[in-house]
């Protein structure tokens, strides 16, 4: 293999397969990403393929410059250090045996590899896909709800975000026990019609959304045999990167269950207003105290917060209330977390009691539940 890329494009597909990669195993081609030169529907194209044996990537650039087609099997970490401390623009990678050297206008590196052929076998997207739509509408979908997925292991049935599909309805679901987020979209392209219901890990809903770098860009997504494949498309219009994942095992908590449905205290609040609010009384909270104080009365929202030792703030916004009084404590990063994925300029918050959740909605497509906490 002997192939001259652009460095910048190389840095940047280095760094989506280094987040793939293992960095201890006892397996040390899986700290590795081959790479693949060749032609794809005529172009010159250098692939890059990582996989952990749980996700896989494989990433397509086309600002290469094929002289002899070929494979090669590097460690992934050495690489991007060489790659990206390199001062020039374009690289050439030559491959001899399982040993690769990287050049530039004053450097020369030999790297040595692995033979390609201990490299596992990589599952591609294969026949038309389930449901299709728009990195933009995808995109946003994932930040609504992967904010709020659980991050301990231990909790593996929610360390991730469930994907619903009915009809031509999609809808994204993510918790950790102490919040719940949904959101909810239309599916233009339905594909081949099936519902779905599947919890996709969170570490695959990471590297999703870096891969949506256009929002005109085109999602494919095919759920078979407890694996999910993604296609992005290019900017040129073909395949720029295939992903695939295992889905997560276990049942996912009846979210259902915990959406409010008694509510009875209802408030509208511009968002930005209420962000800010919160995010300035904050300022004063800390490990001992984490929350803040909403007091709803008359067309008024106070909120509170004190900290032993370090002081108190109270900030009050005008909001649309005629309801019975109420206090009612939250995590204020809790809060500030869904408002700033919420879209819309009105949102509302539901409560019943001090001890209930709260829910707040941004428009028809997301809402998020949230735990109280207790400032006593």
């Amino acid at each position: 293999m002997k192939v001259l890329v652009n460095r910048a494009a190389l840095v940047e597909a280095l760094g989506l397969a280094s987040s793939v990669v293992l960095t201890r195993t006892p397996k040390p081609v899986l700290t590795c990403v081959k790479l693949v030169a060749g032609n794809a529907g005529g172009a010159k194209t250098l692939t890059l393929v990582a996989t952990d044996m749980e996700l896989a990537l494989q990433y397509t650039l086309t600002q290469v410059d094929i002289a002899a087609a070929g494979v090669a099997l590097i460690p992934a970490g050495k690489l991007s250090e060489i790659v990206n401390n390199s001062p020039d623009d374009t690289l050439t990678l030559e491959t001899t045996g399982d040993s690769t050297t990287i050049k530039g206008s004053d450097a020369h590196y030999k790297v040595f590899g692995y033979n390609p052929e201990e490299f596992p076998p990589i599952s591609g997207f294969d026949g038309e896909p389930d449901f299709a739509l728009t990195a933009g509408s995808f995109r946003q979908l994932l930040d609504r709800t992967r904010f709020a997925a659980a991050r301990e292991m231990t909790r593996y049935a929610i360390n991730g975000v469930l994907l619903e599909r009915k009809g031509k309805k999609i809808s994204l679901v993510a918790t950790d026990g102490h919040r719940l987020a949904q959101t909810k979209d239309d599916i233009t392209n339905d594909g081949a019609g099936k519902d779905i219901s599947a919890v996709i890990p969170i570490k695959a809903i990471n590297l999703i959304e870096r891969l949506l770098t256009d929002p005109e860009q085109t999602v494919s997504l095919q759920f078979k045999e407890n694996k999910l494949f993604v296609q992005v498309s290019s900017e040129a219009g073909g395949v720029g990167a295939t992903m695939s994942c295992s889905l997560v095992e276990g049942t996912f908590p009846p979210y259902q269950d915990v959406i409010p449905k008694d509510s009875d205290k209802k408030v509208t609040m511009n968002r930005d207003r209420f962000l800010s609010a919160v995010r300035r009384a904050a300022l004063l909270t800390n490990e001992e105290s984490k929350g803040v104080r909403l007091a709803f009365g008359n067309n008024t929202l106070s909120i509170q917060s004190r900290a032993p030792e370090m002081g108190e703030a109270k900030i009050d916004l005008p909001v649309e209330y005629t309801g019975e009084a109420i206090e009612i404590g939250f995590n204020p990063n809790y809060l500030m977390d869904a408002l700033k994925v919420a879209d819309n300029e009105q949102v509302t918050f539901e409560m019943k009691t001090p001890n209930k959740p709260g829910l707040l909605r941004s428009g028809p497509g997301f809402l998020y539940v949230v735990m109280p906490v207790n400032l006593s």
